[in-house]
Order: C-alpha cells, then structure tokens, then sequence
C-alpha cells in the first residue's frame, strides 16, 4: 500500500449535498401539490356548456325557476319570435366583424370606429328590447307566483339572483 488514502469530502461539502437533496425534494413535492391542484381545479369545473342563442339561452334560464304551466306559456311567447331573433343575433354578428375589421384597419379610423360600436350596441339593445317586451307581454299569463319567481322576489322560492360583474 502507498499509504495515500482517499480525501474524505468536508463536512461542507457533505452539508451542501444534503441541503441539495432536501431541496430537490421539497421543489419535486411543491411541483407534485401544484399538479394536483390543477387537476383537481379542471375537474371540479367543467368547461362551459355548449353555445345557445338567443332565446333559447334565456328561455331556459328563466324557466328552470318556473312552474311547468308558466314555463310552456313562456316558452309559447318566445317560439314565434325565433326567426326575428336569429335575424337580429346574425346582424348583431355582423356589427361586431365590422368593429372587429375597424380595428385591424391601419390606420384606425376612429369616427367610423365609433360609428361601428353604436350600430352593435344599438343591435345588442334592439335584442334587449325584443326579449323586455316579450316578458311584460306574458305577464298578465303567469301565476303570482310565477310572476314573483320570475324577478326573483318576496315569496319566490328562490332569493334574487346576484348582480353579474
């Protein structure tokens, strides 16, 4: 033997491993947990249900909180209505290619731009308009309780639905 023996690593660099390993370990469960969340937060909220139009959306929104009567008398009013509906949904549709188009022009042209908006805002209200008019019109064909149900009020079995952001 030539009495050269193999250098011990210092206790520095054996504490530097072990920091190391903890680490590497700690990150590897924070990942894992991180994972975990994610997949627990794509499971427990389904994506979006499919697109409906209008009324068929609004319709069935309403007449879910409805007696079985109040919600055929509902939806009796609004199925005449469909075609103009679509009507209005496809030229609403078309506005905002227009706004869409203008904003993608350069140079921007901010009088036709603002031209543009008020023409779909002003389709998006003829829609509000048409679905306002349809509900006050049926309102004399609901039951009280109906009635109240349908803007959510005292007696209605369910509380007001809380403002959208």
């Amino acid at each position: 033997m030539s009495g050269f023996a193999a250098p011990q690593p210092s206790v520095l660099t054996r504490l530097r491993q072990r920091i190391s390993l903890r680490t590497l370990a700690l990150a590897s469960l924070a990942l894992n947990l991180f994972l975990g969340a994610m997949l627990v937060a794509t499971i427990r909220n389904p994506p979006p249900p499919p697109y409906r139009p209008m009324p068929d959306r609004f319709v069935e929104h309403v007449a879910a909180d409805l007696s079985d009567a109040d919600a055929a008398v509902l939806r009796a009013a609004f199925e005449p209505l469909r075609p103009r509906y679509d009507a209005l949904s496809q030229e609403y549709r078309d506005a905002g290619q227009r706004v869409r188009a203008l904003l993608q022009a350069e140079p921007v042209d901010f009088d036709s731009l603002r031209a543009a908006t008020s023409a779909a805002r002003a389709k998006r209200r003829q829609i509000g308009e048409l679905t306002e008019e349809t509900v006050l019109s049926i309102l004399p064909d609901l039951s009280p309780a109906g009635r109240l149900r349908l803007v959510g009020g005292p007696g209605s079995d369910k509380p007001p639905h809380p403002p959208k952001k």
